[in-house]
């Protein structure tokens, strides 16, 4: 099931850069565009998301701080990523599922489609099943998150 739902999400993605949010296990996957992150990030802020902040990981043999400092979650490159806890992820997810049932949501992923060079029931209906899919990701635990080239 990862390989078809990376394969799906990357079929709808231009070649360039995307951000990839990934398991520490590896076994899960969730890649779209900067500009859909940074929507999804800003969605997630306007129904009542705060964010604590994101810890870099430890670099090839380096030990994990006791108390890390807080970042942004401004993906880094593949050598720069941040992780995203669980209960970060959870509360995420949920001000996710308020902004899917509100009245404005149709409207907002008009205007975001629409400012991407996008129009159309389908790119509005691509983005919505994207902010479900990010949703149930973020609320099975925690997560880095890495920018990478797609090509």
């Amino acid at each position: 099931m990862r390989s078809q739902q990376r394969t799906n999400q990357q079929e709808t993605l231009q070649p360039g850069i995307v951000v990839e949010l990934s398991r520490t296990s590896g076994d899960e996957q969730f890649i779209c565009s900067l500009a859909d992150w940074n929507f999804i990030r800003d969605l997630g802020r306007t129904f009542g998301w705060n964010a604590t902040g994101t810890t870099y990981l430890p670099q090839h043999g380096e030990r994990a701080r006791l108390n890390p400092i807080k970042h942004d979650y401004q993906p880094g490159d593949s050598q720069d990523s941040k992780r995203v806890e669980a209960d970060d992820g959870a509360r995420w997810a949920a001000a996710l599922h308020r902004a899917r049932r509100s009245p404005f949501i149709a409207g907002m992923l008009r205007t975001h489609v629409q400012l991407q060079g996008a129009s159309g029931t389908i790119a509005e209906q691509s983005l919505h099943a994207q902010l479900q899919t990010f949703s149930e990701f973020a609320r099975r635990g925690a997560f880095t998150i890495a920018l990478r080239d797609s090509q």
